[in-house]
């Protein structure tokens, strides 16, 4: 059986996870956002219900907010390197 788009979101949101903790800042940051779209579909065209759309948008936020303190990191590093 085919794994349903939230399955498959959570899956990519696992794997931004564990290149977080690897400290492959990079790549956990596109898998971030990649599981805030699959999320964000999931919720405009597969409706899970009032609380669990909004488990989905909080969790929406906390991944783009990571993602967004890697990619500053990122930047602080490359700007550190430069001088």
């Amino acid at each position: 059986m085919e794994p349903t788009n939230l399955q498959k979101a959570i899956a990519v949101a696992n794997k931004a996870s564990q290149e977080d903790q690897a400290g492959n800042y990079e790549e956990a940051i596109k898998s971030y956002q990649h599981a805030v779209k699959y999320f964000l579909h999931i919720i405009k065209r597969e409706p899970q219900g009032k609380e669990g759309n909004q488990k989905i948008r909080d969790k929406c936020v906390q991944y783009l907010d990571r993602a967004e303190e890697l990619q500053d990191y990122l930047d602080q590093k490359q700007v550190t390197r430069g001088h």
